[in-house]
């Protein structure tokens, strides 16, 4: 867990490094430089070259139908000149019911989507363009491994577009071939609409993207040829066809949920390390009494460190804490960062940041309120991929090792170290917790 931050940058770092944030860390950023720190979008705010003043007409025209005889206008034209060409997109020519393959044609192969039915404005502006062949002779012009491959910007570089945005149609998850559209963050685009041509491929499962950018189609073949495409290389031309059936694959059902529950025996202390990872996906349902007092013991090689957990300021919290050391969950974990003279992160199976039991919780209120001290005992900070909101990690917690008077973070803070502050400054990453047992005052 190299990539963690002190305590008083969590806020500020945390975000850039860990967060599965759907909004551009600045309008510059077009796609971050690894995934999951942020999603694609176009670089350059759309309203600032492609939404005229409302005072002055828009003179444009809108992207012609294609035409019948099978000709590609808008590839004689230099990419320069089909930027910002439109004021919007062509009128719909797709015929209903049918489903359409994009063959993108690269020097490398060939990369095949199908375009999904059901995101109607998505699939004819795509269309249209395709195949009026705004995309011939385009580049990729960012590639990041292992998560997407972007083109479709006459500028080359992330900032430009035909002149237009369509509206959001986020119906679809990104699964690894997903072809989505780019767009600006939320700052300046709180509709999420959607670039008029920046498309991106991902080249991975990108969950953190889910309800936030719109997925308009799939690639059924070719995704070896979308892993080898470099930054510069040629979309020669997308191709636009029809097919009898469709293949993509149905989608995975949405897992049950599956909470944490009281049961005898420590059973996840018998899970393997690696097998308690993601082992839930839902908090549990209160089980504890928040006006009872509750201590937890976390035993060490090198010591034990006691825990007051404060149930009556953060009853979800210790309701949480409370049920997942009681199954064992903690037991044998390794201490996964110690920042010195900043704070010690126990709870995460392994030793990174977006590695814990597989929830995250609401922030509560009270819990927020309260302030950072030596010893203070918090649920580590992440943010939701899908909003952005800021929660915390359901496993992952800290020890602060020093005073904050103002963190700006918000946090689920449940606890104060009693005793064992001496233990927790001679603990090193990897060093493992051997159990957390807790006990009704």
């Amino acid at each position: 867990m190299n990539k963690r931050t002190s305590l008083v940058l969590i806020v500020v770092l945390f975000v850039a490094l860990l967060a599965a944030s759907c909004v551009p860390a600045t309008p510059q950023a077009a796609i971050p430089t690894a995934a999951p720190t942020a999603a694609p979008a176009q670089a350059t705010p759309a309203p600032a070259s492609t939404q005229p003043s409302a005072a002055t007409p828009d003179t444009r025209p809108a992207v012609p139908t294609p035409p019948a005889d099978g000709k590609r206008p808008l590839a004689d034209l230099s990419p320069a000149e089909r930027a910002d060409r439109f004021s919007g997109p062509a009128p719909t020519s797709i015929k209903p019911g049918t489903i359409y393959l994009a063959t993108f044609v690269t020097a490398k192969g060939n990369i095949v989507a199908e375009l999904y039915t059901d995101t109607p404005e998505s699939l004819n502006n795509f269309v249209t363009l395709a195949q009026n062949g705004f995309y011939d002779g385009l580049t990729f012009h960012r590639v990041e491994p292992g998560f997407v491959i972007q083109g479709g910007d006459p500028a080359g570089d992330g900032s430009g577009g035909p002149g237009y945005t369509i509206p959001a149609e986020i119906k679809h998850e990104h699964s690894r071939g997903a072809l989505a559209w780019a767009r600006t963050g939320d700052q300046i685009n709180p509709e999420r609409r959607s670039s008029g041509s920046q498309f991106y491929i991902t080249l991975d499962e990108t969950p953190f993207l889910n309800g936030a950018y719109t997925s308009f189609g799939y690639v059924i073949q070719g995704m070896d040829v979308a892993d080898q495409i470099a930054v510069g290389d040629v979309i020669t031309r997308v191709e636009i066809s029809e097919a009898a059936v469709s293949q993509v694959p149905t989608p995975t059902p949405t897992p049950l949920p599956k909470a944490p529950k009281a049961e005898e025996g420590r059973p996840l202390a018998k899970l393997p390390i690696a097998q308690r990872e993601k082992v839930y996906n839902t908090p549990p349902a209160m089980t504890i009494d928040p006006q009872k007092s509750y201590e937890a013991v976390i035993k060490t090689a090198k010591g034990d460190i006691v825990v007051e957990l404060d149930a009556k300021t953060a009853p979800v919290s210790v309701n949480n804490f409370v049920l997942l050391a009681n199954l064992g969950f903690y037991d044998g974990l390794p201490v996964a960062h110690v920042e010195p003279d900043s704070h010690v992160v126990f709870g995460s199976p392994a030793s990174r940041p977006d590695s814990d039991v597989g929830y995250a919780l609401e922030l509560e209120p009270s819990a927020n309120a309260s302030q950072v001290v030596t010893g203070t005992v918090s649920f580590y900070p992440i943010q939701d991929q899908a909003s952005g909101a800021m929660k915390a990690s359901g496993s992952q917690f800290f020890i602060s090792l020093m005073e904050v008077a103002e963190l700006g973070t918000p946090l689920n803070i449940f606890g104060i170290v009693t005793s064992g502050m001496e233990v927790l400054t001679r603990l090193e990453i990897g060093d493992a917790v051997m159990s957390i047992t807790v006990t009704e005052k």
